[in-house]
């Protein structure tokens, strides 16, 4: 018996290698619209003998995605595995004209991919995105891009970017999805914008910089740096030179409350932000004068005004697009009793939406370089 569960490991030894090398490892999937046709391809990872790696971009055209699928596994002897799929995205122009949905709750029917995985919308398109070679130091341009994005919901301004959050966002009433939008420099991806849902379908796009402000007021995470330009009036007396317009300020957040309350429903929604926020200025571009308990309130006066004017701003910019990622029809929905809110209905009464912003900003360390 022994000898039999020696030889078992033995032969299983042998075997592993051999099987793994017929592998290929899906990481990364691309679509975008051809006619009435899917085109696109999927990054595959292989393994050689000597355990090293290759992948490729293996591209097909077919009608439906599970077509797709049949198409790459018509080019390759490797046996595709879609388990450690990372990254899956959509082209600018599919995602705006078809819309997404059909496509996402194929990936949430298949046991294989986890929930977790990242959407992105590709801009021009999908296929520009996943065959673009530079990729640093990650084996595959599907790791690389997961990294990206990660990095990215981690430390900058995306919100969650995941199979599990869109689907939930497009099921819910009264809040939209958001996704990275991944463009190409110098044959590099790249995240430049956040593009905007409506429904499933794509509307446009915010800049990194506005989905600062997305973030903040969507969720109870903590967003990172900040990059203000305030007016150089607002801050003169803690200046030592006085020319120029403009002054730049990059803080780092260190903690926010945000408050959203329906203040009344009639004659249109009438809603009342207010955010806490607590900070320390990492950054101001001009010479200051030391920044003590008894002036440090006109640099926060300062920032809260900017901070004001970005986020009207920004609502107003959703408002054209037509849509809530914030999540204000949410609100209004839990606030209103006996209230069965459908996206149309919340569309119509959005348009005409009062929102008051409120920004208090409390200053806790300071930190000049010129």
């Amino acid at each position: 018996m022994k000898w039999f569960i020696v030889v078992m490991l033995l032969l299983s030894g042998c075997v592993s290698p051999r099987v793994l090398e017929r592998q290929g490892i899906i990481t990364a999937t691309g679509f975008d619209k051809k006619g009435k046709m899917y085109e696109g391809g999927s990054v595959m990872l292989s393994f050689k003998k000597m355990g090293s790696s290759m992948s490729e971009v293996i591209e097909a055209t077919n009608k439906t995605s599970k077509g797709f699928r049949q198409d790459l596994e018509a080019q390759t002897s490797h046996d595709l595995g879609s388990g450690q799929i990372r990254v899956v995205v959509y082209g600018k122009e599919l995602a705006e004209k078809d819309g997404i949905f059909g496509l996402t709750d194929t990936l949430q029917r298949d046991a294989n991919i986890g929930s977790l995985v990242y959407l992105a919308v590709g801009e021009p398109s999908a296929k520009q995105v996943i065959k673009s070679k530079k990729h640093e130091d990650t084996p595959d341009i599907g790791t690389y891009l997961y990294r990206l994005i990660e990095k990215n919901l981690r430390s900058e301004s995306l919100l969650a970017a995941t199979l599990h959050e869109f689907i939930h966002s497009y099921y819910d009433v009264g809040k939209d999805a958001v996704l990275p939008c991944l463009s190409v420099r110098d044959d590099k991806p790249i995240i430049e914008k956040v593009a905007l849902f409506r429904g499933d379908k794509f509307v446009g796009t915010v800049r990194l910089d506005e989905s600062f402000y997305i973030k903040m007021l969507s969720s109870e995470y903590n967003t990172g740096l900040k990059n203000m330009t305030v007016s150089r009036e607002d801050v003169a007396p803690l200046l030592i030179k006085k020319k120029g317009k403009k002054v730049n300020i990059v803080i780092n957040e260190i903690k926010t409350k945000r408050k959203i309350k329906l203040i009344s429903q009639k004659p249109t929604p009438h809603f009342r932000v207010t955010v806490n926020m607590q900070t320390e200025i990492l950054e101001i571009s001009d010479k200051t004068k030391p920044i003590m308990k008894d002036n440090v309130h006109i640099l926060e006066r300062a920032i809260e005004k900017q901070m004001k004017k970005e986020i009207d701003q920004l609502l107003v910019k959703l408002k054209r697009y037509e849509t809530d990622p914030i999540g204000f029809g949410q609100i209004y929905d839990h606030s209103v009793r006996k209230l069965q809110l459908t996206d149309k209905q919340w569309l119509q009464l959005y348009k005409d939406a009062r929102i008051d912003v409120d920004v208090n900003v409390s200053i806790l360390r300071t930190g000049t370089i010129d």
